[in-house]
């Protein structure tokens, strides 16, 4: 009986089955290298971020400075938010950031003057903040429908198709992700920035007071304040 070569090879397998067999394994190979080139970016910049929350500035210019504000800041909860992967993690974030909206709105209602502008200007960040959330939100659910719609791609053979789908996801998330951390610097220095002037505001005030202290003591004592340091000569 003759066999067609194009039919079957010479360890009896038909050719078509040995070449699904390698496009196959091609394709895992190059499903697996794009997840691991994805979660190696998603690592470096959180990374980048940690380092960032961490380390003091250093002198390029580049933000890396450990932030002194609370931990309901909204530096911080920027930092949360970026480094927040699931829709939980990002409900979390949220919820510390509504609470923290309220309780600053608590204190603009109970405050005067520079104060009371203060609190405003953090409503106006925190609120900020909390539509970022909301935005990352959607983010997330956008990227959940693409993951759904690569995987029916790859159950359907469809590998074409599943490729397209997996670089968008991948731009995606790289794009989200630097934009989540360029923010998070940004409100983390801004909240730095403020806590390094009501120190100065602070210790301003302390010398002014123990000015007027010291004043008082010369003046009740009947003590010329234009004497005070003067060098004497006294010749023997």
């Amino acid at each position: 009986m003759n066999v067609s070569a194009s039919s079957r090879t010479g360890d009896n397998r038909p050719v078509s089955s040995t070449a699904n067999t390698k496009e196959t394994k091609k394709y895992e190979n190059t499903k697996q290298e794009a997840a691991a080139k994805e979660r190696s970016e998603q690592v470096a910049d959180t990374d980048t971020l940690e380092r960032s929350v961490s380390e003091p500035q250093n002198e390029s210019g580049g933000f890396q400075m450990k932030s002194s504000s609370p931990d309901n800041s909204v530096g911080q909860l920027a930092a949360e938010l970026a480094r927040a992967e699931t829709k939980i993690d990002v409900q979390q974030v949220l919820s510390k950031a509504t609470r923290a909206l309220a309780s600053l709105k608590m204190s603009a209602y109970a405050s005067q003057g520079d104060d009371a502008k203060k609190a405003l200007q953090m409503i106006k960040r925190m609120e900020k903040l909390i539509k970022k959330i909301q935005k990352k939100l959607k983010n997330l659910s956008k990227e959940e429908q693409l993951e759904n719609q690569q995987k029916k791609a790859e159950k359907q053979q469809e590998a074409e198709k599943a490729k397209q789908i997996r670089e968008e996801l991948r731009t995606r998330r790289k794009r989200r992700h630097r934009e989540e951390r360029e923010y998070a610097l940004k409100e983390m220095g801004e909240d730095n920035k403020n806590a390094a002037n009501e120190m100065l505001t602070s210790v301003s005030a302390a010398m002014g007071a123990s000015t007027a202290d010291l004043s008082s003591v010369y003046n009740s004592t009947g003590i010329d304040l234009s004497t005070v340091g003067a060098s004497l000569d006294i010749t023997i």
